[in-house]
């Protein structure tokens, strides 16, 4: 879809104080407006152009209550069940800012895709804006489309502007890189189909070892996923070798497919982990032979990186032009260590 970027990313919560707080304090966000009804509580962050709209329910009659903004993450309280508060925290509404919304919402509704907003407006002494929010085909994803050409606030009409908005000296991160879905297996191609039908949004290979038609795919010992990307997201689907992963303890974990992360660009990933390892952020770290590989050392050294800075800070290659096998290899199996370890911990 021609004329469309992110206009942020919601994030549905159950604590959203200690996702304020981590944000803040950890990842260097600055809060710039709140919204509080009756049922909902909603903190707006930014960092860069990254926009992060936390949202808590407060009572379980938000999802029937009529609010122009919100619809419930769960899947099940999609589904309409009884009034209930969500029982996850999910990453679940990459909102669009978008031209002609009117003509995107109706050419969509035609195409059957759900809409569980209808076009609506919104206003305040900043100005107006006209939006719509239409389901995924992906779990409980979302997607807000918002035309606010004109508007002058801080984020979204009866958003309350926050005047300290913190240290924005101490920004870390300049905006959203990516998204990420996690699928069932076989789902990715639905899926692309139905974000380039629906969205214009195309296909492009990520590394020179990927094929079109299967996507780029690692099937080694420990590790099976295969890897699909588009405009704005990747898509990861597991299920090419057998026992448990990290896709498939999210799709457990989340009650079925959704947004498993989003990527943060910086314009120095070394420093900034730095920082973020110093303001309590916990990193998966890459396994130690990653830096060792025949190669690598190679590598490294042709872009002018110190191979012990990168080591010590868990950064896989830096100056990549796309992802080859062996950052992706060394991402699963360090973020797989992580989550063992994770586990290990509770039990």
């Amino acid at each position: 879809m021609q004329d469309c970027c992110v206009h942020h990313v919601e994030f549905g919560v159950r604590n959203g104080e200690e996702y304020l707080r981590k944000f803040k304090n950890q990842y260097k966000f600055a809060l710039v407006a709140t919204r509080f009804t009756k049922h909902l509580k909603q903190w707006v962050l930014l960092s860069g152009t990254a926009r992060i709209l936390l949202t808590q329910q407060m009572s379980p009659l938000a999802n029937s209550v009529s609010d122009v903004y919100h619809v419930p993450w769960s899947r099940l309280l999609q589904a309409n069940q009884e009034p209930s508060l969500s029982s996850i925290d999910s990453v679940y509404n990459v909102a669009l800012q978008v031209k002609n919304i009117q003509a995107i919402t109706e050419r969509l509704s035609r195409s059957g895709v759900t809409i569980a907003k209808p076009l609506q407006t919104a206003s305040d002494n900043h100005g107006e804006v006209k939006l719509a929010i239409v389901r995924s085909c992906i779990g409980n994803v979302v997607h807000t489309l918002i035309e606010d050409a004109g508007y002058k606030g801080p984020f979204l009409p009866q958003f309350t502007p926050v005047s300290d908005s913190g240290d924005q000296s101490q920004k870390l991160t300049t905006h959203l890189d990516h998204v990420t879905f996690a699928c069932d297996s076989g789902d990715s191609g639905r899926i692309l189909d139905w974000y380039s039908n629906c969205f214009g949004m195309r296909r492009f290979l990520i590394s020179r070892d990927e094929d079109e038609a299967s996507g780029f795919v690692i099937d080694s010992e420990d590790i099976g996923v295969r890897l699909k990307a588009f405009e704005y997201w990747k898509c990861a689907e597991t299920g090419l070798t057998t026992g448990p992963n990290q896709v498939d303890t999210f799709l457990h974990d989340h009650e079925g497919p959704g947004i498993q992360h989003i990527g943060l660009h910086t314009d120095n990933i070394v420093s900034t982990v730095a920082q973020l390892k110093d303001n309590g952020v916990e990193f998966a770290e890459p396994p130690y032979t990653y830096y060792t590989e025949v190669g690598k050392l190679e590598e490294i050294c042709d872009i002018g990186e110190d191979v012990d800075l990168l080591r010590e800070n868990g950064i896989l290659r830096v100056g990549a032009r796309g992802f080859g096998s062996g950052n992706i290899t060394a991402l699963w199996r360090s973020v797989q260590a992580y989550m063992n370890s994770q586990k290990e911990n509770k039990s």
